[in-house]
Parts: C-alpha cells; structure tokens; sequence
C-alpha cells in the first residue's frame, strides 16, 4: 500500500507516476472513515516550503488535527504541516524545562509550540515568513487558550535581532536549518539547547556536520527516513 498522510480529516497522498490515484482516494475513503477529504502531493515548493496540492476528493483542504490533546487548524494547500513528527515533537515536550524562554524558528501553524505552550510553563517567541501560517498560528493559540506564545510574522535572519536571550532554538526547517544556525546562536543564552533537525545523506559525519560553528553536539536521533539515500536527523546542539 503507498504510504500516506492523515492531516485532521484530509489524507494527503504523494504523488507517483506508477500509482491510480483515483483508485487510491477511493480506497482510502471507504477505508478510513474518519477521512473526508482527499489530496495529491505533487512536492513541497518555495521559500515557505508550502505543498502543492490538488484536492481530488471532497470539499476542502482546511482541518483541525489533534495531538495529544491539542488542536491545530492548517490548511495543507497554504501551511507545511507533517503529522510524521508527532512523536518527535512530544519527546521535545518531555525535554523542555519549565521557565525556560523559547524561539521556535520555523513555527508554521505552531505545532511545536502550541503542545510545548500547553504543557510546560513557559515563554515561547514563534515565528514564520509564511502569513498564512502566522495567521493559523494566531487561530490556534486562541483555539487551546493558551497566552504563552508570542507570534511574530517575519524572516529568521531578521526576527532573532528583535528577541531576548532563550534557552532553548527549534529549527525545523530540515532542507535549509544550516544556513540559519549562526542567528540561533546568537540569540542562545549560554548553555542553551537547539533542536535542530536536517535531512542528511545516512552516511555522513554526524558529528562532524557543525565543525565551523561554536556548537557541540549533545545527541543524534533518526526521526524517520526520508528517501533510500537520506534521512531526517535530530540533533539536540548546546553552545
């Protein structure tokens, strides 16, 4: 069976030349009964790394999806959001200290952000280039009540200048987190953490990736494989 993503009530399928979508939405509608909507991933795309997709069954591409415990409104077709990482995202939750300051980097609608805002006390700075995503970002804190977020519509490069001092950095922005790494020092409080995720051929030097920064390297996780060839990884980096 190809694999595919549920998003509240959207499956998203990628797009394969040798799959019968048509066949496959079908499938998957008489199979998941909580699914009423329906997509084709043709790839992820641009500065905002959105998806393009096409819905091909039902009637829209917005969605509530809840992880554990907490909702997150998205639209897929505006909002990169991976349901993948759910896992990964509550082992950073168990992470995180309360009264820790944090900057989540690459926000999107918020998922790291929102779970870690419900669960742990703390004060989090979230920001995103993409205004769609701020916006549902600003849906959803009002959605969980949560008023420990900070959100903040503007480019990384540029929004770390305007924060204070955190303890802890999250970049998930796995194909382009490097070139970003030197603003999220600069903004870290020293002995401060970076979950810092990038997608990596399986044979590189782990330890070896940040040679030119001031960082080390605390630990590595595989969080999931990504193609034959590569891998999304979790570093957990201090300074």
């Amino acid at each position: 069976m190809p694999s595919f993503d549920i998003v509240g009530d959207v499956a998203i399928i990628k797009y394969r030349e040798d799959l019968d979508i048509e066949s496959l939405a079908d499938y998957i509608l008489e199979k998941h009964k909580n699914v009423n909507n329906v997509a084709v991933d043709y790839g992820v795309e641009g500065e905002t790394r959105v998806r393009n997709v096409k819905l091909l069954r039902g009637t829209t591409l917005e969605t509530v999806h809840r992880e554990f415990g907490v909702r997150m409104k998205v639209d897929v077709s505006k909002v990169y959001f991976s349901p993948r990482l759910a896992t990964e995202r509550w082992r950073v939750v168990q992470e995180v200290q309360d009264g820790e300051k944090i900057y989540d980097m690459f926000c999107g609608v918020g998922p790291f952000s929102l779970l870690i805002g419900k669960y742990k006390n703390v004060e989090i700075y979230a920001s995103d280039i993409n205004p769609a995503a701020i916006a549902y970002l600003n849906e959803n804190i009002k959605l969980n009540k949560l008023s420990n977020i900070h959100s903040i519509l503007g480019d990384a490069a540029e929004v770390w200048k305007t924060l204070p001092k955190v303890n802890r950095v999250i970049m998930n922005l796995p194909h382009d987190s490097y070139h970003f790494l030197e603003y999220a020092i600069n903004v870290l409080s020293p002995n401060g953490k970076i979950n810092y995720y990038e997608i990596l051929p399986k044979d590189v030097d782990l330890y070896g990736r940040f040679s030119e920064f001031p960082v080390k390297v605390l630990n590595v996780r595989r969080v999931h494989e990504y193609s034959p060839a590569k891998t999304l990884f979790s570093f957990l980096l201090t300074i």
